[in-house]
């Protein structure tokens, strides 16, 4: 049985953000002797399902929005050391977004459920799927003007890149009776697929990346900043395998473990090609407002075409700094904590992490020598 839809590779090739990873806190100046530093983070955010649905059945927790569904992960990693403003480090990368119609993710979940419509349908498949990994070296510098103005640039080489891209855009017909139809074509390429007499060809992949951000001080309270993370980028493949598949077929029958059996027309082209593109710029704008202990910041996030307003509040006591947060978009709080040199934030918007629908993780230390 072969198995057209994309869902199933998608659920093993994205990976789990925190954007806004250039953008320095305010009032934090760059250090002035040789500091080390690590951070990672974690983030994962969909309209349909639970995360933890994600490579599973779509049943539990299923609640789909109207129109488009996005779905979004992102990891980071990185570790290196700073002095006087110039930051030199290595990081990994994982980036995947699933952007799907309402009719795309509602055809899956009855896939996944081995269920039928109660009614003759039509489904408009239209879904876009695409991620990326890669390790690399960045560099970065942040210069005070001024007033206190800050400005960052960084930039990224990187190098062994992972791709993972899918497209899918066609119909499903349920008619009734267990019959359906189909006229569908769908575009994959990765660099881990494999077909037969594929030629001996080596790989070769590269890409580039530059951030921007900066820190403006209003008054001695207000600080506006601005963040644009890979501002410009350029991710380039050689030989990348990649497959095209067309069906259009009438379909009566499935198999014992509920899976529709696709009829003889379906056909496909296997093929090695070149490719580039973007990464796509996160653009972040924030005004924190300070007094005292206190700190409020409210600003937004926009990534793969969704914007994220959020609001933030933290407290510096003697025993550290705590942070409590709010993302509208997917609803999120985060609660924070930061003594000295260590600080950690979890985001979650379920108690229960088999429910929530979006997680996050974020961590960091620094240590001067």
């Amino acid at each position: 049985m072969q198995r057209f839809l994309f869902f199933t590779a998608l659920a093993s090739s994205i990976a789990s953000p925190e954007v806004m990873a250039l953008q320095l806190s305010p009032w934090q100046a760059p250090a002035a002797g040789w500091q080390a530093y690590a951070d990672i983070s974690a983030w994962a955010a969909y309209d349909a399902i639970p995360v933890d649905e994600f490579g599973g059945k779509w049943g539990e927790g299923y609640a789909p929005r109207n129109g488009r569904n996005v779905f979004l992960q992102r990891n980071r990693a990185s570790i290196g050391v700073e002095k006087e403003g110039w930051r030199l480090g290595v990081e990994v990368r994982q980036e995947g977004s699933l952007d799907a119609s309402r009719d795309t993710v509602d055809f899956y979940h009855l896939y996944q459920q081995r269920q039928r419509p109660d009614a003759a349908r039509r489904f408009d498949l239209d879904a876009r799927f695409q991620s990326w990994s890669a390790s690399g070296l960045r560099v970065g510098r942040t210069v005070v003007l001024a007033h206190g103005v800050q400005v960052s640039l960084s930039g990224a080489l990187y190098g062994t890149l992972r791709n993972r891209d899918t497209a899918v855009v066609g119909s499903a017909s349920y008619q009734g009776a267990g019959a359906y139809g189909f006229n569908a074509q769908s575009l994959e390429s990765d660099t881990r697929y494999r077909y037969p007499f594929m030629p001996a060809a080596s790989q070769a992949s590269s890409g580039a990346s530059l951030s921007v951000a900066l820190q403006l001080p209003l008054d001695a309270r207000w600080t506006a900043n601005l963040a644009v993370d890979d501002l410009w980028s350029r991710l380039r493949w050689s030989n990348l395998p990649t497959v095209q598949k067309n069906i259009n077929s009438d379909v009566t029958s499935t198999d014992q473990n509920g899976y529709v059996n696709y009829q003889p027309l379906l056909t496909g082209q296997n093929s090695l090609i070149s490719k580039s593109g973007t990464i796509g710029a996160t653009r972040s704008a924030s005004l924190s407002y300070r007094q005292d202990q206190w700190l409020v910041k409210l600003g937004a996030d926009h990534l793969a075409a969704t914007t994220i307003p959020a609001v933030a509040v933290t407290y510096q006591s003697t025993l550290g700094a705590f942070t409590g947060s709010y993302e509208s978009r997917f609803k999120t709080v985060g609660l924070g904590y930061g003594a000295g040199p260590f600080y950690v934030q979890l985001r979650g918007n379920a108690w229960s992490v088999s429910r929530a629908t979006a997680l996050g993780l974020n961590a960091g230390v620094r240590y001067g020598f």
